[in-house]
């Protein structure tokens, strides 16, 4: 799968917390930020799937 560049802002302090995440777990921003996408389009889809109650 290809990569696609965009540009966004985030808060300072939340980019601040995620540097210090990026370097205590020697994970690379942009691989923190892809995981919290996928976290949210998951739960998205989860949200929207019928319960088998």
């Amino acid at each position: 799968m290809g990569r696609k560049a965009f540009n966004t802002t985030i808060d300072e302090d939340l980019f601040r917390e995620l540097k210090l995440l990026a370097a205590k777990t020697d994970v690379r921003i942009n691989e923190l930020i892809e995981k919290g996408i996928r976290m949210v389009l998951d739960q998205e889809k989860n949200d929207k799937e019928p319960s088998n109650e």
